[in-house]
């Protein structure tokens, strides 16, 4: 797996336009699952679009099929973790989250 549970990451590749570039915390591993495979996390039913881990996600700003959301899940090969130093790390989320929105525009 890319992310591990605690990552802030981008997501590069969403099912859903608007989620791309957004950054995201990664909470949570759900499991592993196939595609096509239906399954039920925190009371959401979800759909594995491909072959992968799946993650919990949370951010402010993350769009799901039902609207505004500020949880969704993604697959693992679709974000792609922000690697930064010992400095960094102690930096909150919000920091980060602030200075990628200013680097990606």
């Amino acid at each position: 797996m890319k992310c591990k549970q605690g990552d802030v990451a981008v997501i590069k590749i969403s099912v859903r336009q608007e989620n791309i570039g957004r950054i995201v915390k990664v909470a949570e591993h759900i499991g592993r699952f196939e595609q096509g495979s239906l399954f039920t996390f925190r009371g959401m039913n979800c759909m594995a679009p491909i072959t992968d881990n799946y993650w919990w996600i949370e951010a402010e700003d993350l769009n799901i099929e039902f609207g505004p959301s500020p949880r969704a899940y993604i697959a693992d090969s679709w974000l792609e973790p922000i690697k930064s130093d010992d400095k960094e790390q102690e930096e909150s989320f919000e920091e980060k989250k602030f200075a990628m929105n200013l680097i990606l525009g």
